[in-house]
């Protein structure tokens, strides 16, 4: 018989997914069911695959949770779910380690994501302009964001908009935007004037 202690890694099947697991991650919960079901009692052949009839994209949250001691679940994934699942493996949560990902939460997310994304490309579109426009006669070159345009919205960046914008212009297309007497007002997601017929607009230059 092969000993248990000689392997590093061991073999789950959970409901049809498959998983390799440190054995020290396993040893660290002896009295879980995980713990019993690969000790030398429960497991004659340290290479064999354990079998568990559970749902295996839970238990990936699971291993998650004894990798780490705490979790945010997805809102995917109910904490009900997750709490039934601990209890079927043993494995008893502290109070405050197991959260759950609000609404809010999700919305927040999604607007971080698209503020980067509609910056980017604002910034992508200055440098196309950019390259489109400039003249030997001058460094400066302003970029039209029409109300027919696809990045128009007819509002000022916020601050943090602003921000993201110019570091991603400069980054990625050593852009910069021109202050004018008028006051920053970047387009693509502003309008130059505050009527909703105007152009939106700015004025980019690179440093040569």
């Amino acid at each position: 018989m092969s000993n248990n202690n000689n392997i590093s890694t061991i073999k789950f099947n959970v409901g049809g997914r498959h998983f390799e697991v440190s054995r020290a991650l396993v040893d660290q919960h002896p009295d879980a069911m995980l713990g019993k079901l690969v000790s030398d009692a429960w497991q004659e052949d340290p290479e064999e695959t354990v079998f568990i009839d559970r749902n295996g994209d839970t238990f990936a949250y699971v291993l998650d949770y004894l990798r780490y001691g705490s979790i945010d679940l997805p809102g995917k994934v109910p904490k009900s779910m997750f709490d039934r699942e601990l209890d079927f493996y043993g494995i008893n949560s502290v109070e405050g380690t197991v959260n759950q990902e609000s609404l809010i939460q999700v919305i927040d997310s999604f607007h971080h994501a698209k503020t980067k994304h509609d910056m980017f490309f604002l910034a992508f579109e200055a440098h196309y302009q950019h390259g489109q426009k400039k003249e030997s006669t001058s460094k400066y070159v302003r970029v039209d964001i029409g109300k027919d345009h696809k990045l128009y919205n007819n509002k000022c960046l916020s601050a943090d908009e602003q921000k993201l914008f110019k570091r991603y212009l400069g980054t990625y297309f050593g852009l910069q935007v021109a202050r004018q007497g008028h006051g920053y007002h970047a387009g693509g997601l502003t309008s130059y004037a505050k009527s909703p017929s105007a152009q939106g607009g700015f004025i980019v230059y690179r440093e040569e």
